[in-house]
Order: structure tokens, then sequence, then C-alpha cells
């Protein structure tokens, strides 16, 4: 559950061209499109069905993505396919789609670990799982993050390992 806001981090990095609206979301699967729908969620932390501006700075800034406001303004805008001032879940779905089923790379794999990594001692910790839930608006209890750790967890020390980080990312896309 929580890998989802991996790839949005590197998602939201490329400002990528306009697209035709709606094209994308009728090749997804089912899976690949309840996929984008937890994505899209983390980011509508008021749960309005779109995200906005506020929002989107807020999840950028908690997955340690600095933009100014200027930068988060051509991001909105890129991704606001219809101008309306929101980001609607279709719209999210045909900007991010490609990106976020692609193949990752082993820098990619560790630049994302990195933005988990606060205290840099190689490990996703719980609490630093946790932090970054909660910076998104995601309040989990600490055995429901115990559990969420458990999950990747190969070697049992209660933490995420960049092998381990690397194994669930590799699985996932």
């Amino acid at each position: 559950m929580f890998f989802v806001f991996f790839h949005v981090a590197d998602i939201f990095l490329l400002i990528l061209p306009t697209m035709s609206f709606n094209k994308k979301i009728r090749k997804l699967t089912s899976n690949q499109i309840k996929e984008l729908r937890q994505a899209f969620d983390l980011f509508d932390t008021d749960h309005s069905g779109a995200i906005s501006l506020p929002e989107l700075k807020q999840a950028l800034s908690a997955l340690g993505v600095r933009v100014n406001d200027h930068e988060a303004r051509q991001m909105f805008s890129a991704i606001d396919i219809d101008k309306n001032g929101r980001i609607e879940f279709e719209e999210f779905v045909e900007v991010v789609a490609d990106s976020y089923f692609k193949k990752f790379s082993r820098s990619e794999i560790l630049e994302a670990f990195r933005r988990f990594d606060h205290n840099r001692d190689g490990y996703i910790e719980a609490d630093e799982l946790k932090t970054i839930l909660s910076k998104l608006g995601r309040h989990y209890s600490n055995e429901e993050i115990r559990r969420m750790i458990a999950q990747v967890d190969r070697d049992g020390n209660g933490k995420i390992s960049i092998e381990e980080f690397a194994e669930l990312v590799e699985k996932q896309s």
C-alpha cells in the first residue's frame, strides 16, 4: 500500500505535455486503475474528488520534492488538462499512467529510497514511514505501520533496506 506514492514523487518531477483526454484510462486493467486511484487519493487529502494546487504542493513537500510556487503551478497546469483549476482522476491518469507503470532504473529506485530514509542510515524505519504518510494526510497507528513494513521486511529486522525496497519496486513495476 505505501509503495503507491514512491511513483508519484517521480512522476510529478516530470512536466508532461498535454494529451487527449481519457485515451489512456481505456487501456488500463482494472488493477492498474485501482492502483492509480490509490495514488490519486493520497494527494486528494480533503477527499473532494480532485487535487487542488495546495494539495499538490503539500504532497510534493511531504515527499521531499522541493519546488517553488512557480514550478508547482507549472506542474499543476500541465496536469489540469481541462484548465478548471482542479486535477480530476481522469486527468491524473492521462498524465501519470505511462510513467507510473514504467520500469525503474536502479538510480531511480535509489533516489526514491532516499526520499524516505531521512536519517540516511540505509533503512526506512517505522517512524520515517509514519512521518511521510502523516505529511500526506494519512494517519496510521504504529501497528498498521509495523504491518506495512512487515510485508516487505524479508530479514525480520523491522526496517526496509534498499535491497528490500528495490525488490518491492521491481515487483510492482
